[in-house]
């Protein structure tokens, strides 16, 4: 069996101070999470989790320890706490199934919350890699993700590939086959006072310093031996 996975990363890493209790609680459920020098950093080798299930007594204590800040988690995990506890103690067990995929949001809009209250961090970019344990059609890209105070934005490879399917490119044109582009450096070595030799020549030094003295000389190469035969 195939197995489809989303490798991810979130960066940069998050100062643990502007992180209150309950976010990082839900996040260190979505993702793995270590301690840096720089802050907390989350990522993981499978996939996002957007059902978690964290202890009902650990979720309490963080929700508590979270009021003072406003988040717009607070009101959800609040109402999540109270059918909990309206719940019989033999049915409920011991944690609370959270689906971070309602309309109250997910992890991104949980690091948007941190982001708006942060000073030091302007965005925070979420990378991912589709990969599969079996070379399928289906199992491989990617996407990216950027999350400023303003917005969430999101593109995947696919999205990337519906464009240039959309996009008109324009074709190059060969109806002045060339001449145009000649007279025009022509001119500018008639202005600067170069003869034919220097006008190679720093010709040849641009596409040298761009790196695209092999594809000329490709092409070239393939012109002569062309009107060799």
């Amino acid at each position: 069996m195939a197995d489809y996975r989303t490798e991810t990363v979130v960066t940069p890493e998050l100062p643990a101070t502007a992180m209150t209790p309950l976010e990082r609680l839900l996040l260190s459920h979505v993702f793995d999470e270590e301690e840096w020098s720089d802050g907390v950093f989350f990522s993981t080798w499978n996939s996002p989790s957007e059902l978690i299930s964290p202890m009902a007594d650990e979720l309490r204590t963080a929700l508590e320890a979270s009021r003072n800040v406003e988040s717009r988690f607070t009101d959800h995990i609040t109402g999540l706490l109270e059918q909990f506890d309206a719940t019989d103690e033999i049915e409920r067990g011991l944690n609370i199934e959270i689906d971070l995929t309602t309309q109250v949001g997910g992890w991104p809009e949980v690091l948007q919350d941190i982001l708006r209250r942060s000073d030091a961090i302007e965005e925070i970019i979420v990378w991912a890699a589709f990969t599969c344990s079996k070379m399928r059609a289906d199992g491989f890209g990617g996407s990216v993700m950027r999350i400023t105070k303003a917005a969430i934005q999101y593109s995947s490879t696919t999205d990337m590939l519906e464009r240039m399917w959309n996009e008109q490119p324009a074709q190059p044109t060969t109806e002045s086959g060339g001449h145009e582009t000649r007279g025009r450096l022509e001119s500018i070595a008639v202005s600067a006072g170069w003869d034919s030799f220097t006008l190679l020549l720093l010709i040849s030094r641009w596409l040298d310093h761009n790196r695209q003295t092999e594809g000329l000389a490709v092409y070239l190469d393939g012109l002569a031996s062309a009107e060799g035969e």
